[in-house]
């Protein structure tokens, strides 16, 4: 995931997140096709249908892919004169840009990083972060997935900055 803060103003700050989710189908596709071609010159009298359930798998796995993940997430942060909003869009592969959610500035108490460690193997653990909107009348809710911990302090401080929120919330 690489994620950006893209445009950073006094009173507004946008962010994207980018997923190597066109890479991953790429090679699926790829991977998938050199199975089918592979199976298409084994003597078999199954090579046929042995090549076309590889290819329909692949193809299956590829489209199941593409309806469950993001190509990328883009997050506006907007102070305005009438108030002014917090929101997050999801852009989908097969369906474009779609509204995650929105929520308006009076609501917003203020943000809190929350840092979780994830292990690969018993013996290599990493550290990520993902960033909570404090609100008044409803539990926190994410404004990022997991990321780099450096990543999300920099854009809770500019999501502070920028709304002119008094603290980072609880």
């Amino acid at each position: 995931m690489k994620a950006a803060i893209t445009e950073e103003a006094h009173n507004k700050v946008v962010w994207e997140v980018k997923s190597p989710l066109m890479g991953i189908e790429l090679g699926l596709l790829i991977g998938g096709l050199g199975i089918a071609a592979f199976l298409i010159t084994v003597p078999s009298p199954l090579r046929w249908t042995l090549a076309g359930a590889a290819g329909a798998l692949a193809l299956m796995v590829m489209v199941v892919l593409a309806a469950t993940t993001p190509l990328a997430e883009r997050g506006e942060f907007e102070r305005t004169l009438d108030g002014g909003a917090l929101y997050r869009v999801k852009r989908w592969l097969f369906v474009g840009d779609r509204l995650a959610w929105e929520i308006p500035l009076a609501g917003i108490v203020g943000f809190r990083p929350e840092a979780r460690v994830f292990e690969e193997t018993d013996a290599q653990t990493y550290t990520l972060s993902r960033l909570l909107v404090i609100l008044t009348d409803a539990e926190p809710v994410p404004v990022t997935d997991w990321l780099e911990s450096e990543f999300i302090e920099s854009l809770a401080g500019s999501l502070i900055k920028a709304g002119r929120i008094e603290s980072g919330g609880d």
